[in-house]
């Protein structure tokens, strides 16, 4: 009995995953931390944190780099008969970076924030 337990705990710990997406750069803080307004260049960014995960374009010649990371990791609940169903899912946390850059190419703003919450259980 202990044998099987011990395999059963094995393979849950296997089988739970993580899952992550985006650019994990953004979540280092002294990378970010790099990036100076008024004065950091786009090429500067790049070298600090990577190519963004989203460019737009405004009126006003500006432009807006967005980064985001997210990092999902399944509860363990999940691959428990029917207590899955309440206390499964998934927990997710990430991080965003938004980069206003004037005309000139130069950093204008910067912002971040972070991303949590959960999922996919019937009490989410």
């Amino acid at each position: 009995m202990k044998t099987l337990f011990l395999m059963l705990l094995s393979l849950s710990i296997l089988i739970s995953g993580c899952a992550s997406s985006g650019n994990k750069q953004i979540a280092d803080t002294g990378a970010v931390a790099k990036i100076e307004e008024g004065k950091s260049t786009k090429a500067d960014v790049r070298a600090f944190v990577g190519q963004p995960t989203k460019v737009n374009f405004r009126d006003d010649n500006t432009e807006v780099w967005e980064y985001v990371y997210t990092r999902g990791q399944m509860r363990p609940a999940t691959l428990i008969p029917v207590v899955g169903w309440f206390a499964g899912g998934m927990d997710t946390t990430g991080s965003t970076l938004t980069i206003l850059f004037n005309k000139d190419n130069i950093v204008q703003k910067v912002g971040s924030g972070k991303i949590s919450g959960g999922g996919g259980s019937l009490s989410d």
